[in-house]
């Protein structure tokens, strides 16, 4: 090779060589979204837990057998809530207002992700409510709910042309706009008739809702898995079985029920399978009907001994809402919104009457009231003869709502309910995504 070409090759490799760096380009950065790309983002925001998501309706057809929404606990750390987990329900209801639980709860833990599916109902327009449930290492429950409107429609078919002749319609007279307390009590499922009695499974025994004559307290019946039915507290009597019998620990606050070691019968405050779960809710009143909290007041018990109802809050100290052995009545202010539960205790055995009054304001200043019995059968349902303890001067204000353990996701024995102590502090965040899938052809 001559001179000449050895040199005009590497000249030509020196200019590629120093032409290298300018075709390796720094990546351009990319500017997110406006707004959340998830159907849902839970945040704990001021103490309570805060949704956003964006307002679209799911839509789905028929030929889906599923709609998955995708669950993210990534940004919540490990050491947050209370167990590190999660518990995630899902509910629908139709255009009849029957609502309708799909699958049991799910426990996901934090820090992971993951699907939940929903199966496609007929077709509409149906609501679906996701409830996310989880507890702070305080003890305090944290819990949110969000409700998508759900479209199901049938494939679409070619359309047919069909003639009609056009025809002038009568007019109707304008129909008057309906108040909220009517409206309202339009869109509420069903009370079922007939005398049931219930001795396991979750069941809200107080559960006030606007029905078209007014306020109506309720029993919210959930014993049956994946159904709701709603019933009058005259039709319903409460069981509590010889497999609720527990000790009395030494705590002063629980005095009132015997000493330190004896025997009472305990519905407890979280679920056993073989007790009834009680609890009371608020979740049926809404702000644009109801304006401010509903006052739960326990006006009296006629039964063999004295009844009392209490948390378990951090270290197993107890927090005393009704005790009928102090004098009554006994007051509890509920937010709307609220889904709870307690200890439900009985010191005999035998026939317990618990008469209660709820009371709030309508939205437009209207007084909402109603009262109720429950009637507890205790062990076999005999003991020693009723004292009933009537309303007095020694009424008190008791309890405190943000103390009072939501719906948790274990099921613990009855002797655990009076041992129970749940801890946590922090900020959670969970984050709920959909995907549809189409249904899978072979």
């Amino acid at each position: 090779m001559t001179p000449n070409r050895t040199g005009a090759l590497l000249g030509v490799a020196a200019a590629l060589l120093m032409a290298a760096p300018a075709a390796i380009a720094e990546p351009e950065p990319t500017t997110p979204p406006d707004g959340p790309i998830a159907d849902a983002v839970l945040d704990v925001e001021a103490d309570r837990l805060a949704l956003d998501g964006p307002p679209d309706a799911l839509a789905a057809t028929t030929e889906a057998e599923q709609v998955e929404l995708s669950w993210d606990t990534t940004a919540i750390e490990p050491g947050s809530v209370f167990g590190d987990r999660v518990e995630l329900r899902t509910s629908l209801r139709d255009e009849s207002a029957v609502e309708t639980r799909h699958g049991d709860p799910v426990t996901v833990p934090v820090a992971a992700s993951g699907t939940l599916n929903v199966d496609v109902p007929a077709p509409g327009e149906h609501l679906l409510r996701v409830e996310a449930v989880a507890h702070a290492l305080d003890g305090r429950p944290l819990a949110v709910e969000r409700d998508y409107r759900l479209v199901v429609t049938e494939p679409a078919r070619p359309e047919v042309e069909v003639a009609v002749e056009p025809r002038a319609l009568p007019q109707l007279p304008a129909l008057a706009a309906p108040q909220p307390q009517v409206a309202a009590a339009a869109q509420q499922p069903p009370t079922a008739t007939g005398r049931v009695t219930l001795e396991r499974g979750h069941v809200d025994a107080v559960a006030p809702r606007l029905l078209a004559d007014g306020l109506h307290v309720q029993v919210k019946d959930g014993t049956a898995t994946g159904v709701t039915t709603w019933r009058e507290p005259a039709d319903v009597e409460f069981r509590v079985t010889a497999a609720a019998r527990t000790e009395l620990p030494a705590q002063p606050a629980l005095s009132f029920l015997g000493g330190a070691g004896e025997q009472v019968f305990l519905l407890p405050q979280t679920q056993s399978a073989d007790l009834l779960w009680t609890g009371w809710n608020t979740e049926e009143l809404r702000p644009a009907d109801v304006s401010g909290p509903v006052t739960w007041t326990l006006t009296a018990v006629d039964g063999p001994g004295p009844f009392g109802l209490f948390t378990t809050g951090s270290f197993g100290a107890p927090q005393v809402i009704f005790n009928s052995g102090d004098g009554l009545p006994d007051t509890l202010s509920v937010p709307l919104g609220t889904h709870a539960h307690a200890n439900w205790a009985f010191a005999e055995p035998g026939r317990y009457r618990l008469t209660f009054t709820a009371a709030a304001t309508g939205a437009n200043g209207a007084a909402l009231t109603d009262t109720e019995t429950l009637t507890f059968v205790v062990g076999d349902g005999t003991g020693a003869p009723a004292q009933q303890q009537q309303p007095g001067n020694t009424g008190r204000q008791t309890g405190t709502p943000n103390r009072l353990a939501s719906t948790g996701a274990e099921a613990l024995p009855a002797t655990a309910g009076l041992a129970l102590a749940l801890v946590a502090t922090g900020t959670a965040a969970l984050v709920l995504a959909r995907r549809r899938p189409a249904k899978e052809t072979p």
